[in-house]
């Protein structure tokens, strides 16, 4: 891994968050000298970081644009979110150039065996495409420490207190970060995605894993006392009633958020009533007035509306993104969380959060992995 000084990571991490910029807008945005901004740019033009880019005419001399070079590093990132799993490889800008499914294995050293030998087969086939491995990001559903090398708890793998970080890193030679899924997704988004100027906002995302959630508070993943920030799935939002919200949840209380909103209680629920599972077929269903069907829609979008709003208030983000299956999105699932969002969240005539529903891509959780090493690259952090 390339380590660069203080002055290079402040150059990086404006070019990084605002794309091609002239060496004048770099003082402009850095606060650094003009003479040592010019220092700066040609240490890292000569380390090939930075290439030379068109040029702006304006008035006086023309401005030749410096921007990141793509192919000065590649980055591996690692989805186990789901099985089988997925290992990519992305450039400086994130863009995916190689990619395959990854066997999930819950025993740590046959995992850790296939994410080297699939990292090492992506870099031959990349070829030229790819920079020199510049880190590694693995995205893992469950509870991951601070220090972002211990995985504390993966329900999903069976994981407790395994180091999946040091026998990759003693491997490959390269750094080597772990990150809950949702955090990972996260970053990917803040680092790559179209919130890469926002300096606040959060994420919901509702998979086949579960109910994910991660914030970004002044430009920094926002991690909590002992990392668990986000953990929204099991927030409480009914009362038990003895109807749906009976079922017991995984973490041992009732009425949390994971009972009733998640891709996994919608199909319970659905099956109860034998009714279809899928988002699609049960949305369907609503659209034609099936009373079960609205029933579970309605149970289980305004659940998520009010943890939504209570999110509001209590992060005052600037947006919250909720990333689900299309069908939910355009539904009746997404028309009900967002009406119970703007209901139960305080009036406020000068300002409010802007409701995003976005649908989620196969490889959100792999390229957000491979942005938590991209990170680590450009800004230290």
């Amino acid at each position: 891994m390339q380590m660069f000084t203080s002055g290079q990571y402040r150059v990086l991490r404006a070019i990084s968050m605002m794309g091609n910029i002239s060496r004048t807008q770099l003082v402009d945005i850095t606060g650094l000298s003009k003479a040592t901004v010019s220092t700066l740019t040609r240490e890292l033009l000569d380390r090939n970081i930075l290439s030379e880019r068109e040029l702006v005419f304006g008035q006086g001399r023309p401005a030749i644009l410096l921007g990141l070079n793509a192919v000065s590093a590649c980055f591996a990132g690692i989805s186990l979110q789901s099985d089988p799993g997925q290992i990519l490889l992305t450039d400086l800008h994130g863009e995916i150039l190689v990619q395959m499914d990854l066997p999930r294995m819950s025993d740590p050293d046959l995992c850790v065996d296939h994410i080297a030998s699939g990292i090492q087969a992506l870099l031959v086939q990349a070829g030229d495409r790819a920079g020199p491995l510049g880190g590694v990001g693995i995205a893992i559903p469950g509870f991951v420490a601070r220090d972002r090398r211990m995985c504390l708890r993966s329900t999903a793998l069976g994981w407790r207190n395994v180091d999946i970080v040091t026998p990759l890193k003693d491997r490959l030679k390269v750094p080597v970060f772990a990150e809950n899924d949702a955090n990972a997704l996260v970053q990917g988004e803040h680092l790559f995605g179209i919130l890469r100027d926002c300096p606040d906002f959060s994420m919901i995302i509702v998979g086949d894993g579960g109910i994910g959630c991660a914030h970004i508070v002044d430009g920094k993943l926002h991690r909590g006392f002992h990392g668990g920030a986000g953990e929204i799935s099991h927030t409480t939002v009914f009362w038990p009633d003895g109807r749906e919200t009976e079922r017991p949840c995984s973490c041992g209380k009732r009425g949390c958020l994971d009972t009733v909103s998640s891709l996994q209680a919608i199909r319970s629920m659905a099956q109860q009533r034998g009714l279809p599972g899928s988002p699609a077929e049960l949305e369907m269903l609503a659209r034609d007035g099936h009373a079960d069907a609205l029933r579970i829609l309605h149970t289980a979008g305004g659940a998520m509306g009010l943890a939504v709003a209570q999110l509001v208030q209590l992060f005052d983000p600037s947006q919250v993104v909720v990333m689900l299956d299309q069908p939910f999105r355009d539904g009746v699932f997404g028309a009900v969380l967002r009406q119970t969002m703007e209901t139960n969240v305080m009036p406020r005539p000068d300002w409010e959060t802007t409701l995003t529903l976005r649908e989620t891509q196969h490889t959100d959780w792999a390229t957000g992995a491979a942005g938590i090493a991209t990170r680590q690259f450009l800004f230290s952090e």
